[in-house]
């Protein structure tokens, strides 16, 4: 293929997803769905007696909300917009600067205490760089778009991308052509002329094969393809694997 750009999944792609549970299990802290519901819960507290289990159950029902309407409508709420709803299921308010501060304390979660990035990831990016233009192609949930730039920042390959579409921005979640599309057209690329990189069998290779693109699984961190297969073009377990991958799907 005239293999023209590449573009890359984040989550159990570049970054381990949940790989900053440990740390912060290590520095004495709650787990990330912990940490939200207490927060929540204290401050709905401080403005009127409030039932730790009322919380809980909203969170449950809105989880399960959230998924259900991403399979319907490939989309994924910000933030805000997601404790907005947690709010009004249980027919409570919160002064506007106290929402404020909890949508922060959500989105910054795993900028402060960051996830791990694949062994291999950072020089085969900057290798892939020199000889392709990248683009990000992620989902978003807790973490926006600006969060995951500063976290790819921390690692020192944020500046390997030239185009990012996260679905908090782009208003669409994978596999939507959408998201998809905003890349293909900030690096002014044809979709034929494209490989996406990702670890989701619906979301990254289906998704960008509907498309016209070449996908590749990455297998390091969870392989979909063990229980069902995959349709992918390729697969690669490490970062080694993906280069040469990579360099074999450019030559055809």
């Amino acid at each position: 293929m005239a293999l023209k750009a590449i573009t890359f999944d984040l989550w159990d792609t570049v970054l381990k997803d949940d790989s900053d549970e440990p740390k912060r299990k290590a520095k004495g802290l709650k787990t990330k769905s912990e940490e939200r519901r207490q927060v929540l819960w204290e401050a709905l507290n401080e403005q009127a007696p409030t039932d730790k289990s009322m919380v809980d159950t909203e969170f449950q029902t809105q989880e399960k909300f959230y998924r259900e309407r991403w399979l319907r409508e490939r989309v994924t709420p910000n933030v805000a917009d997601r404790l907005a709803v947690l709010l009004g299921g249980m027919d409570r308010e919160l002064p506007g600067h106290v929402f404020d501060q909890l949508v922060s304390i959500y989105e910054d979660m795993e900028v402060e205490i960051p996830p791990d990035i694949f062994a291999g990831a950072a020089d085969g990016l900057d290798e892939l760089a020199g000889k392709f233009p990248l683009g990000v192609v992620s989902d978003t949930i807790y973490t926006p778009g600006s969060g995951m730039r500063t976290i790819l920042e921390g690692y020192g390959v944020r500046q390997c991308f030239s185009s990012f579409a996260f679905s908090d921005e782009i208003g669409r979640a994978k596999p939507n052509e959408r998201i998809f599309a905003h890349v293909a057209n900030e690096l002014d690329v044809e979709f034929h002329e494209m490989v996406h990189i990702g670890d989701r069998e619906l979301n990254d290779v289906q998704g960008a094969q509907a498309l016209g693109m070449k996908a590749i699984l990455f297998t390091e961190h969870r392989d979909e393809s063990l229980e069902n297969g995959t349709e992918a073009d390729a697969a690669a377990k490490n970062y080694d694997e993906l280069l040469s991958v990579i360099n074999n799907l450019a030559a055809d």
